[in-house]
């Protein structure tokens, strides 16, 4: 198990991934924290690329409305449809980057599904990026507190 604490900061795999399926699991070690899992990252780079969210929250008593997002969400891009899990469990992530569909399922529910049609850039927060790039796990203020395990990764052909 990997810990993330506090923040602002990230970690980033040495690898580069354009085109993959990434699983793993994650834990919320307390109430609606924020933080994220980045790819097609600029390596060195600190919040780059996109983001899919981590936060367990929504409005009242209604999953389908979250908050900042929602878990599973491409932050910035598309919301999660709905927010799946609670903070203190374990769920499973699965993030799919293929071409310009990327799409997030969560406990095995798919979550989001956005494809990317902005103008190329070599910044995902700015437009399309389809060059490889690093994953990073945030840490997104002083009360990140996550962990995660059973982390893999399979490459796919790059889309054409």
């Amino acid at each position: 198990t990997l810990n993330v604490k506090n923040g602002r900061g990230d970690l980033q795999t040495e690898g580069q991934y354009d085109d993959f399926i990434l699983q793993l699991d994650v834990y919320s070690n307390g109430e609606h924290l924020n933080s994220g899992i980045f790819f097609r990252a600029i390596p060195g780079q600190f919040w780059s690329g996109y983001e899919s969210q981590i936060r367990n929250q929504w409005q009242g008593e209604d999953r389908t409305k979250p908050v900042d997002f929602g878990t599973g969400a491409i932050y910035n891009r598309q919301k999660a449809r709905r927010v799946i899990p609670s903070d203190k469990e374990w769920f499973a992530k699965t993030i799919v980057a293929h071409g310009p569909h990327l799409a997030v399922w969560v406990n095995g529910i798919q979550v989001s599904d956005f494809t990317d049609t902005r103008p190329a850039n070599e910044s995902a927060r700015q437009g399309y990026r389809s060059k490889p790039g690093v994953l990073s796990l945030q840490g997104h203020d002083p009360t990140t507190d996550l962990s995660f395990r059973k982390i893999r990764i399979a490459e796919l052909p790059v889309a054409k």
